[in-house]
């Protein structure tokens, strides 16, 4: 993880210079931290199995609505195309570039070289079941309007980890209001032990740090969808 924290920390400085930094973000974007406890995320499959011991996690959910008017009028029809171009833009885009940058230059080997890395793969992947970005994120199911991917770590050691997560990607159209939610969902824990003091993985200023690198890619996923 500590290639991912120093890349959301130059994030930031991008972000500031590119689009006024944490207030832009903060008057475009919507976030819930934590997330409710009967968020349906906390009963899906893949939370109870990865963090099998219900271990404490840092978790929020950032989303952007969106007039259908303004949409790519090719996306309007079709969730899945909205969830996928939504996807390409999260990690195509300007918010990403920094870790995409430190991550190809620090995780791109003869083991990884079939994984996707640069703006181009990332801007183009149908990011079917079975993709890995970065050497960092799986993806592990495809619904109709959502990608679930399993990050923090390497999809090279599926095995429990000290720093693990999960991340939503997700498109729901409101027809009747005229309107699309795009929305990035995440959690991380410890998968590898029980958490017996209650601690959650990563220290308050990295959850701050990380809420904001959620909004600024659901900043940059949503650009991509618009006219």
């Amino acid at each position: 993880m500590g290639v991912v924290w120093k890349s959301v920390g130059a994030v930031l400085t991008g972000v500031a210079g590119a689009v006024g930094g944490a207030a832009y973000l903060t008057a475009t974007t919507n976030l819930t931290a934590p997330l409710p406890e009967n968020d349906e995320f906390f009963a899906s499959k893949h939370f109870l199995r990865v963090n099998r011991y219900q271990n404490p996690s840092l978790q929020d959910v950032c989303w952007k609505r969106l007039p259908l008017s303004q949409v790519r009028p090719e996306l309007r029809d079709s969730e899945e195309a909205l969830t996928t171009e939504f996807c390409r833009g999260a990690f195509a885009g300007y918010a990403y570039a920094p870790q995409r940058v430190l991550m190809t230059l620090a995780l791109r080997n003869s083991k990884t070289e079939s994984q996707l890395f640069s703006k181009q793969q990332l801007a183009s992947s149908k990011y079917e079941l079975g993709a890995r970005l970065s050497d960092h994120f799986e993806v592990i199911e495809r619904t109709g309007n959502s990608i679930v991917m399993r990050s923090g770590g390497s999809p090279l050691e599926p095995g429990p980890r000290d720093m693990d997560g999960l991340l939503v990607v997700s498109a729901k159209v409101d027809k009747e209001a005229g309107t699309v939610d795009v929305a990035l969902k995440s959690a991380f824990f410890n998968s590898a032990a029980p958490v017996t003091d209650g601690k959650k993985p990563a220290p308050f200023f990295v959850e701050l740090i990380h809420r904001y690198y959620s909004r600024a890619m659901v900043d940059s996923g949503a650009r991509s969808l618009m006219q």
